[in-house]
């Protein structure tokens, strides 16, 4: 065979070999395997159990609808000068759920630097399972920015409205009434006047994060914007009120008395300038403003305060005149039921054979007022007392204001006695209005707590000369009767002392109280009177003092000084021109230093 190459063919079944494996590269493949399942089973319980921030604010991002409050409106005097006002405060509010148990310790410690609230109050509210709690409401910005500066898990700041009274708790606080947590009026004119001081809340939609925060700037909108409620204007003299108060309260304590109030108001228009009030602690000694308006809801017996209304109704009937002069028997007696005999008296002696209409109600002669009541009658009597206000509450309709108790004089010493202001029960406010006909030539104009309010004269109650004749007969009161201790400078002064007795618990009028210097009596002193220029009359000012408990207990001693130092004050404050006579003889207008009865007496000017 030459050179020549064979070709190579294998027939048959072919067998592939598998090749062999090593155990190392198992183990490699085993363990890389056992690293990726553990690294997504770690990162799966990761997210279901470990709370992961940027996620939870994703998940809990929502839009939300939020009430925008509407800003209260605000209480104001008859100056426009703030008594209540609005402005905004911070409320503490916290998610409990994200706060850890471990944290509310150190988070409580933290906030009970800066909340008035009681530790244990602040960890019940943290360790709660619900999403929203309050901590604290309506305090302080200034504090709530602290608080939001620490950085706490799960606390924010909701803003709030919150009422406040700038001229304190001593400046018509018992008449302008408070509000509630949820700035809505409960009490008071913030009460009468809720409607009007209530605005309309307005409506956003905003995308708040699930701790409450919005998540972006500018992602707020206001679909309804709020509307805020109107300011009321009231009729009070902010500096008037604060005086008169001031002069209540020290006369309550230098007499040692229960109470004291005290009424500026102006005649034409029922306007209403100060209403004060002040009370004894009866277990401290102290006193300070009442917190009840006592000048609407108090009804006491009001005493010879009440002798020009029943003399009214006589001098309207036209069975008496101001100079008519009456012969006064030393006292009356009218027989009881059970036998007794009640027994009329005067505070003084009579040393004339007669005394004229002027002089009764000038010396304050309860035989005069009952004399001259007879000729009248009973019924005639009660229904003018009704047609001046008594018996029924004013206009005004104060919440709790007393209607004080009148009725038909059907007894044998009913008439006599409410001739003279026993027997009967008024409030302040009644005997304020019923003086303001006098000062109106015989209109009753109804009171009002607002400036500038239509004036609703109601009725003509006496005749216009009629209440002419009174303003005379009273001016006679404080220039030579019992109300001397009344008169101011540069002004005329009509009005009227009152001391009458209170009845007892077990309805007697004597030996009610042990120790007291006359025999344990209640009385109540008052003082009540027109205040007039070359103008006509101006404005009326209402003192009464109940239960002093000094030897000197008349209204002549104890309320009449009380009055000069008001009127005095109001003359000036209201801007009151004096009488022609007086200008350029006197300067600023104000009161003499009155001088409050002491333990050791002096001359009495009490009447009953």
């Amino acid at each position: 065979m030459t050179g020549r190459r064979r070709s190579r063919t294998t027939r048959g079944n072919v067998t592939a070999v598998r090749p062999a494996i090593s155990a190392g590269r198992v183990r490699v493949l085993g363990l890389v395997f056992t690293l990726v399942f553990g690294a997504f089973g770690y990162r799966l319980v990761d997210l279901q159990v470990t709370q992961d921030p940027t996620l939870t604010d994703a998940v809990g991002r929502h839009v939300e609808r939020i009430e925008l409050p509407a800003t209260r409106g605000s209480l104001v005097d008859r100056h426009g000068r703030p008594l209540a006002i609005t402005r905004p405060s911070a409320t503490v509010v916290v998610n409990p759920r994200l706060v850890a148990d471990e944290q509310i310790p150190g988070v409580v410690a933290q906030l009970a630097q800066h909340l008035d609230v009681d530790p244990a109050r602040l960890t019940e509210a943290l360790a709660s399972d619900k999403a929203f709690r309050f901590l604290q409401r309506q305090i302080d910005p200034t504090v709530g920015q602290a608080i939001m500066e620490l950085g706490l898990p799960g606390v924010w700041l909701q803003e709030e409205p919150r009422r406040e009274y700038p001229n304190g708790d001593c400046s018509a606080r018992a008449l302008l009434g408070r509000v509630d947590i949820d700035h809505l009026g409960i009490s008071g004119l913030e009460y009468l006047h809720d409607e009007t001081l209530t605005g309309t809340d307005g409506v956003s939609l905003a995308e708040v994060s699930a701790d409450g925060h919005l998540t972006i700037v500018g992602g707020e909108s206001v679909i309804h914007a709020p509307i805020p409620g109107e300011d009321v204007r009231l009729s009070f003299d902010r500096d008037v009120q604060f005086k008169s108060e001031q002069l209540v309260a020290e006369a309550v304590a230098a007499n040692g008395a229960d109470w004291g109030v005290a009424i500026v108001a102006i005649p034409s228009t029922g306007e209403l300038v100060a209403l004060a009030g002040a009370t004894r602690d009866s277990e401290t000694d102290e006193v300070a403003c009442t917190t009840e308006n006592l000048n609407f809801t108090r009804a006491y017996e009001p005493g010879s305060t009440m002798k020009a209304i029943s003399i009214a109704a006589v001098l309207d009937a036209e069975m008496s005149s101001p100079y008519e002069r009456l012969s006064l028997e030393p006292s009356l007696h009218f027989p009881l039921d059970d036998g007794e005999t009640f027994k009329i008296f005067d505070w003084f002696t009579h040393t004339e054979d007669t005394y004229s209409t002027t002089e009764i109600l000038s010396k304050s002669s309860n035989i005069g007022a009952a004399t001259l009541a007879e000729r009248i009658g009973a019924e005639a009597l009660y229904d003018e007392y009704r047609d001046f206000g008594f018996g029924s509450a004013t206009a005004v309709d104060f919440p709790g204001e007393t209607a004080g108790i009148i009725q038909p004089f059907t007894s044998a010493v009913a008439l006599p006695t409410a001739s003279y202001g026993q027997g009967v029960a008024v409030s302040p406010i009644q005997l304020v209005m019923a003086y303001n006909v006098i000062a109106n030539g015989g209109r009753y104009v109804s009171p009002s707590l607002l400036r500038g309010e239509s004036i609703n004269v109601e009725r003509q109650v006496i005749e216009a000369k009629t209440a002419v004749q009174l303003l005379e007969m009273l001016g006679a009161v404080v220039e030579h009767g019992t109300g001397k201790a009344a008169a101011i400078p540069g002004y005329e002064v009509a009005g009227k002392t009152g001391t009458a007795w209170q009845p007892c618990d077990h309805g007697g009028y004597s030996d009610c109280e042990d120790g007291h210097p006359t025999e344990g009596r209640h009385y109540t002193a008052s003082f009540v009177g027109i205040v007039s220029n070359d103008l006509g009359p101006a404005f009326t000012v209402l003192v009464v003092i109940d239960n002093p408990r000094r030897l000197a207990v008349g209204g002549g001693d104890v309320a009449a000084p009380v009055f000069a130092e008001i009127a005095s004050y109001a003359a000036r404050q209201l801007r009151l021109t004096p009488v022609a006579a007086a200008q350029g003889e006197i300067g600023p207008v104000r009161a003499p230093v009155s001088t409050l009865p002491t333990d050791d007496g002096g001359e009495s000017t009490q009447d009953q």
